[in-house]
């Protein structure tokens, strides 16, 4: 597994949970994954946390909260959208 590491002269290496776009072109369902920080948006996941699908009418939140917990605890970076969409579903969160 991934930690946070500082190396000597580089950037310290930080972990992000973010949303990733899955399924068709009209269609979108996102996963959230936790990534590092300076990875591209397709690229490989340390970990799948859920996912959403905004398509359907009660908006489906799917999410392992134990292992959303873990990382959170840990101090893991939460995108700003992710964020969001944790706070109109989960409630108080803090991130």
């Amino acid at each position: 597994m991934i930690l946070l590491r500082k190396l000597k002269g580089k950037k310290v290496n930080k972990l992000l949970i973010r949303l990733r776009r899955k399924g068709c072109i009209f269609y979108p369902i996102y996963e959230i994954v936790l990534v590092k920080n300076n990875n591209r948006a397709k690229s490989s996941s340390i970990e799948k946390l859920g996912y959403f699908n905004p398509h359907k009418l009660d908006r489906l939140l799917f999410i392992n909260t134990s292992r959303l917990g873990y990382w959170l605890n840990k101090g893991v970076f939460v995108h700003i959208k992710v964020k969001k969409i944790l706070i109109k579903f989960i409630g108080n969160l803090k991130c």
